[in-house]
C-alpha cells in the first residue's frame, strides 16, 4: 500500500532541516527522502525543474552532466519577445526505476544545494534546481500550465516573469499566496519538494481545495516587485555572516523591505542597504532616534547609503546592541 503523503513539517524533520549539518550530509538525506516518497508513490513521475537563465545545467564539457542530457524534456513557453529563448525554464523526467533516473536525482540534489552556497548566492549566479516534481500527469500537461503561469501582468498591467522556478523566488512568493492561489500554482503537480528561503526542503503538497484562476491582488504585486531586492539583500547577508537565513531572519528583510517603500527608497542599492542593515543591525534599527532622525530629514534626492554612511562605529554599535528598543505591549485587562 502507497504511504500516505508526507506534511510539511514531517518532510522538514526527515531531510536535511539541520543547519549544523554539513553539505554533504545534507544532500544525501534530501535524496533519501525523495527516494522515499517517490517509492511510497509509485503512481507519480518524477519531474526536475531547471532554470537555465544564469547558468546551464547541462554543459557540453563537463561529464556530470551527461544524465541531464539523455532525459525527456518539455521547455516552459513564456510568449514574450523580450523573454530569451535559451533563458526558458524546462522540466527534464526522471525514470527513478533507471540507474539513469537514480544518477540524475542525485546529481540534481548536489547541483542544488552547491547553488545555496551563500559565495553563490551573493555572485547572483542563480538557482539551477527548481525542485522536483510529482504528477501523474504527462511532461507536456505539467509543462504547458507552466506556460500558462509564467507570464502575468501586474495590476499596472505590465508584462511580468513570475519567476517561480526559482527556488529562493518561490520561497517568497509562496507565503505571500492564498491557499487557493496555491493550489491553482500547483495545478496537475501533486507534490513540489524544493528548498525552502533557508535551504531547508520543504514539500508543498496539493489538496482538494478548489483550484480558482491565478490572479495576484496589488498588494500581492507589490510584494512581489520586492522580492528580488529581499533576496539579493538575503544573498548578500548570507555571505557576509556565512550561513543560511534563519526564518526570522527571512521575515525580517521582507518586513524592512515593506518600511523601505514607506520611506520612498527608490534606489536599488538604497533598499538593499536598508534591509541589510535591519540584518546586520537590528531589525527595527530604523526606530533608533539617530537612524530615524536621518530618515526624515533626508532630502528626495539624497542616497540613503550616503545618509546612513554619517553613523559613527559607536552609534552602529549601539543600535546593534538594541538596549534602545522597545517594541510597543499592550496591557492586559484585569480579571477578577
Amino acid at each position: 500500500m502507497p504511504s500516505q503523503p508526507i506534511r510539511d513539517d514531517e518532510y522538514s524533520k526527515n531531510a536535511a532541516a539541520s543547519p549544523a549539518m554539513n553539505e554533504d550530509a545534507c544532500i544525501e538525506s534530501l535524496r533519501n527522502a525523495l527516494k522515499q516518497w517517490f517509492s511510497g508513490h509509485p503512481n507519480m513521475n518524477c519531474y526536475l525543474a531547471v532554470d537555465p537563465s544564469q547558468r546551464h545545467l547541462i554543459s557540453n564539457t563537463a561529464d556530470d552532466s551527461e544524465p541531464f542530457a539523455s532525459l525527456p524534456r518539455a521547455d516552459v513557453i513564456v510568449d514574450h519577445e523580450a523573454f530569451p529563448e535559451a533563458n526558458r525554464p524546462y522540466l527534464l523526467k526522471l525514470d527513478l526505476s533507471s540507474p539513469t533516473g537514480m544518477q540524475a536525482l542525485a546529481l540534481s540534489t548536489r547541483i542544488a544545494f552547491e547553488d545555496r552556497r551563500p559565495e553563490s548566492m551573493a555572485e547572483g549566479l542563480g538557482q539551477r534546481i527548481g525542485g522536483w516534481l510529482a504528477s501523474c500527469a504527462s511532461l507536456d500537461e505539467v509543462a504547458a500550465h507552466w506556460s500558462r503561469l509564467v507570464l502575468q501582468r501586474d495590476n499596472n498591467g505590465r508584462a511580468f516573469a513570475l519567476r517561480f522556478y526559482d527556488s529562493r523566488a518561490l520561497a517568497l512568493l509562496w507565503t505571500a499566496l492564498s491557499q487557493a492561489q496555491r493550489q491553482a500554482m500547483l495545478g496537475p503537480v501533486s507534490a513540489w519538494h524544493v528548498l525552502d528561503a533557508g535551504a531547508r526542503p520543504k514539500v508543498h503538497l496539493a489538496s482538494s481545495d478548489s483550484r480558482s484562476n491565478f490572479m495576484l491582488s496589488a498588494d500581492q504585486w507589490r510584494e512581489v516587485h520586492w522580492h528580488g531586492v529581499v533576496n539579493r539583500a538575503l544573498a548578500l547577508y548570507a555571505r557576509t555572516c556565512a550561513h543560511q537565513p534563519h526564518p526570522a531572519e527571512i521575515e525580517a528583510a521582507v518586513d524592512a523591505a515593506t518600511r523601505a517603500e514607506q520611506y520612498g527608497l527608490t534606489d536599488r542599492d538604497d533598499q538593499i542597504a536598508f534591509i541589510g542593515h535591519a540584518l546586520a543591525w537590528h531589525p527595527h534599527f530604523d526606530l533608533h532616534p539617530k537612524v530615524m532622525h536621518l530618515l526624515q530629514t533626508r532630502a528626495a534626492d539624497e542616497f540613503y547609503t550616503v545618509e546612513v554612511g554619517r553613523l559613527s562605529a559607536d552609534e552602529i554599535e549601539n543600535i546593534q546592541k538594541g538596549s534602545w528598543y522597545q517594541p510597543l505591549t499592550f496591557a492586559t485587562p484585569h480579571q477578577d
